[in-house]
């Protein structure tokens, strides 16, 4: 039997999801569109093929990771997929908290 379990936003401006939450493996996951942010904080960007990848890190400021491995989720702290910069197709990027 499947019990469905609701999981919070992850929110680093909230203390109501506890250190379990943050220190846990990925909870949620989902599509990106470039240059739009998530909807959420995530964690963990997955990368289907190898490439570049630029993002909007939760401060605000831009990070890159050149050549990121495909087939991993990496531990990268973001709010969006920005295009310029990333040569890795939409489709083949998945965000993850």
């Amino acid at each position: 039997m499947t019990v469905p379990v609701t999981v919070n936003l992850l929110d680093p401006n909230t203390s109501l999801q506890g250190l379990t939450r943050g220190l846990g493996g990925i909870a949620r996951s989902g599509p990106i569109t470039y240059d739009v942010d998530y909807g959420e904080y995530a964690r963990w960007i997955y990368v289907g093929a190898t490439g570049n990848i630029a993002y909007l890190r939760w401060d605000g400021t831009v990070g890159d990771m050149p050549s990121a491995a495909s087939g991993v989720w990496h531990p990268v702290l973001s709010i969006r997929i920005i295009s310029a910069g990333t040569t890795v197709a939409a489709n083949q990027i998945r965000w993850g908290s």
